[in-house]
């Protein structure tokens, strides 16, 4: 029975390089020095506009042995589909590109050349700042290459398809890090031996994260998932490996973090409420955790956590929450608590309130659930 594939190109410049004229040597260290530029600049910007034409001219002129020898993200397709690049065209492909302008256009050149080769389903996705420009920029891209990860790949997973991360092009550390990624989220990861045309293929390895080594940092993992900052001295019981810590000695989760953190969150947040900052529980609120499903309790908790890292940075301020456009905190008109509390709500999801009461310094949760809650909040 064919298995759809879903398939990660990872995406370099040297395509561009590869289709340089004897005579154009004199480019060849400008575009080595604007590899990480977000913008390109007057001659250099039309040179690199006119080598995308250029490069998918000759992709479509050549037969497959050239193709391969000029786009290594080729070469890795080409190894995948035994040459016959129409056996993916029901497969679907994301190009990952660096954010730099060379990235992009070698992203899209590639884009346009798959399309026009019955790949149909060919997306383009670029984690927000990922560049090698500092070891900041490529920690914060990898963060939202991981988010995304998290996000897109399990569905897919789910509905059946086979994973497969094309690892032939692009820069060595991003390769580095989707080798250790690709035991997370792919399938198999595939390489071309050396300069040649030979398929490696390393399938995914077992690997598991030991659960019990985290569960006393609940807390603090999944308030620094939703952007809280804690002094180091709090979480310095927590792995470094797990922690970016800045000079100032404060820390939040690095980029192995969050893919850990992405690996335990629902082992985490599915079975005991945990006790986040500035949040109390009434009784009723914890029989309301209590019956949802575990699915909903992870959502319910990482909102919670988003909640407490808001009033945490916030000295307990209310209006912090207000602002927040996902939160949508508000007062419910004319309904109090028996003493004359005014009694508010903030959003879960499209469906899922939680009601409460602001306090001294925090909230005190009443009720969780649908939107039933609103007439008995």
């Amino acid at each position: 029975m064919f298995q759809q594939r879903l398939i990660v190109s990872t995406v370099g410049i040297s395509i561009f390089l590869n289709v340089l004229d004897a005579d154009e040597n004199n480019w060849r260290s400008q575009l080595n020095h604007a590899t990480n530029d977000k913008q390109l600049s007057g001659d250099l910007e039309h040179f690199a506009d006119m080598l995308m034409i250029r490069a998918l001219n000759r992709l479509q002129a050549s037969d497959v042995s050239q193709r391969r020898r000029i786009s290594a993200e080729l070469n890795g397709l080409y190894g995948i589909y035994d040459g016959d690049l129409s056996l993916g065209k029901n497969d679907i492909h994301f190009l990952l590109a660096t954010d730099t302008a060379l990235g992009r256009r070698a992203a899209e050149m590639l884009e346009d050349f798959l399309k026009a080769n019955e790949l149909r389903n060919v997306y383009i996705y670029v984690p927000q700042g990922l560049s090698t420009a500092t070891p900041a920029a490529f920690s914060n891209g990898m963060k939202d290459l991981i988010r995304w990860c998290e996000k897109e790949l399990p569905a897919y997973r789910d509905a059946g398809c086979r994973i497969i991360f094309n690892l032939t092009a692009a820069f060595k550390s991003l390769q580095g890090y989707l080798n250790i990624m690709g035991m997370f989220y792919a399938d198999e990861m595939v390489y071309i031996f050396e300069t040649g045309s030979r398929l490696v293929s390393i399938p995914r390895l077992p690997l598991q994260v030991d659960v019990n080594i985290l569960r006393q940092h609940s807390v603090e993992l999944a308030m620094m998932a939703e952007g809280h900052i804690f002094p180091y001295d709090h979480v310095a019981h927590i792995p470094d490996g797990l922690l970016d810590i800045d000079p100032q000695r404060y820390a939040t989760l690095s980029d192995w973090g969050q893919l850990i953190w992405n690996r335990v969150r629902h082992e985490l947040l599915s079975k005991e409420l945990l006790p986040f900052p500035r949040l109390h529980y009434e009784e009723s609120f914890r029989q309301d955790f209590t019956r949802a499903d575990p699915k909903a309790r992870v959502a319910l908790q990482e909102t919670l956590a988003k909640v407490a890292h808001l009033l945490e940075d916030h000295q307990g301020d209310t209006a912090a929450l207000k602002r927040d456009g996902g939160l949508q905190y508000d007062i419910y008109t004319g309904k109090k608590t028996r003493d004359g509390q005014p009694i508010g709500h903030f959003r879960i999801n499209q469906s899922r309130r939680v009601s409460c009461v602001a306090e001294q310094g925090g909230l005190r949760l009443r009720r969780y659930g649908e939107h039933s809650i609103n007439d008995n909040p």
